[in-house]
């Protein structure tokens, strides 16, 4: 097929429905990127803690959960999280918006006291589903290095299609099975790759996402590929010009991964920033107004510095609640005059509420 072919081949496909995105569940994202789309390599990255674990699973959940019958196969390989870690946070955003039920995944796995026979209800309800979304995702969390993730990939792939030698003999051609099947592979973190003896963990890295973009073009791979921040926000020349927005000079180890990718999401945290306030909204309010300490915590900022195929430099404002990983896409500041239903999940039963009585004992923040 030639390059004018293969162009209206895709037009029409589109006409057809056959090109709309998976969506984020981030409206704003989506209106951006277009949704998650086939032979795309997304750039997410943060600083520890910053969420990008959390935006990752809260996609590929909204995914599995709201398009069940799309015809999906997600490859996570969790270098960070045991799979009884990942699953847990599959199953707490599950929980919360089937049950309006919040079980942290210290409360599922009983560190301090023993999971309610109440609560275990839920958590047995929710069997059902991770069974069924097994079916479509399938999680590796040994260590990884390139020539380890190229063959997992390539066993994956020809499960799911052939390879045949071109016309010309100098190239291998993939023709999946099923031309609508998604597939998407995960790579958290990437830093924590396991170099070959002799490389460097950066040689190893863009090792491993030089496959990446192999696969994305010979066969149609996604790709979530995450990666640590170095916040150089913290230099005094970047605080006193007010740059604290990450940048694709804040990736650490390597920026092979920026150049590689199509759409790029640096994650900002203005409270490790001990920032009063960014972009409008309030984080750190001190002294509080009315026992309003600020969003704190319950602030993200999602930075679109690259996109390859729409417009970059956007910027996403996110209510982020850590103990489930869930997302809310936040209105503008000025829009906003009661900050309350941006700092808990409402509404709910969660084991403590269950519990114990209802108080109004203060938060103290300490920097």
């Amino acid at each position: 097929m030639n390059n004018i072919a293969e162009l209206y081949r895709a037009i029409n496909a589109g006409r057809e429905g056959k090109n709309k995105g998976i969506s984020t569940g981030i409206p704003k994202l989506d209106s951006y990127i277009g949704g998650l789309q086939k032979k795309t390599y997304y750039l997410i990255f943060s600083d520890s803690g910053g969420g990008k674990t959390a935006i990752a699973l809260y996609m590929l959940y909204r995914c599995l959960m709201d398009e069940p019958d799309r015809k999906i196969k997600i490859a996570y390989f969790s270098l960070e999280m045991s799979s009884n870690s990942l699953l847990s946070k599959l199953l707490g955003l599950y929980l919360y918006e089937t049950y309006n039920v919040i079980i942290p995944y210290k409360k599922l796995m009983s560190w301090e006291e023993p999971l309610s026979d109440e609560y275990y209800q839920y958590v047995l309800k929710g069997k059902e589903w991770l069974e069924k979304i097994s079916e479509k995702l399938i999680i590796y969390d040994k260590s990884l290095n390139r020539d380890s993730f190229y063959r997992t990939m390539m066993e994956l792939l020809e499960e799911y299609g052939k390879f045949s030698e071109s016309e010309d003999g100098k190239r291998k051609i993939y023709t999946p099975n099923d031309p609508d099947l998604f597939i998407l592979g995960v790579v958290d973190h990437l830093a924590l790759c396991s170099p070959k003896a002799g490389e460097t963990k950066k040689s190893e890295m863009d090792a491993i996402s030089n496959y990446a973009v192999n696969l994305r073009e010979r066969c149609g791979v996604s790709w979530f590929i995450l990666q640590q921040a170095n916040r150089g926000t913290t230099d005094m020349d970047r605080r006193k010009a007010e740059l604290y927005e990450p940048s694709r000079q804040d990736l650490k180890d390597t920026e092979t991964t920026y150049n590689d990718s199509n759409v790029c999401i640096g994650i900002f945290n203005p409270v490790k920033l001990k920032l009063k306030h960014t972009r409008g909204y309030k984080i750190i309010v001190d002294p509080p107004e009315s026992g309003f300490y600020g969003l704190r915590d319950r602030y993200r900022g999602l930075c679109l510095i690259k996109n390859r195929d729409g417009d970059p430099d956007r910027y996403i404002p996110m209510s982020f609640f850590g103990e489930i990983g869930y997302w809310k896409q936040l209105p503008k500041a000025e829009e906003i005059t009661d900050y309350s239903p941006f700092l808990s999940l409402e509404p709910v039963i969660t084991e403590d509420s269950a519990q114990e009585p209802e108080h109004n004992e203060e938060i103290i923040y300490k920097f």
